[in-house]
């Protein structure tokens, strides 16, 4: 994954930052204000072990490496929040190109490559 100053400056970025297990905010970047930023790490931290729980689940059920999972994504309205490991990132949907996203956030991880989105 690059940077969170490197993300910050991508087109449409809002706001970046790290939170750790507990939903404690590590490093930020970007305007929103504190007790929403609080808010969305929290979120953040709730939602990656809840997501990591499911993961396991699925693996057991499909038979499919579903973990470690790394990270996970929310659309909706006109912004994106993107998670990988602790880092979250928020962008303007409409300046998404969500196939540089994915791999300035995942890099080459886990799965050994950048699948398209496009066609979804």
């Amino acid at each position: 994954m690059i940077g969170l100053d490197r993300l910050m400056k991508l087109p449409g970025a809002v706001a970046v930052g790290q939170f750790d297990a507990e939903g404690k905010i590590i490093r930020k970047l970007g305007n929103i204000p504190e007790d929403a930023r609080q808010q969305i790490a929290m979120m953040n931290a709730e939602q990656t072990e809840n997501l990591n729980a499911r993961a396991q689940i699925l693996g057991q059920q499909t038979g499919m490496e579903w973990t470690p999972m790394i990270g996970w994504l929310m659309w909706g309205g006109k912004h994106i929040l993107c998670v990988v490991d602790n880092n979250c990132l928020i962008i303007e949907a409409k300046h998404a190109d969500l196939n540089q996203l994915m791999v300035d956030l995942f890099g080459s991880g886990p799965s050994g490559g950048n699948p398209p989105l496009s066609g979804l």
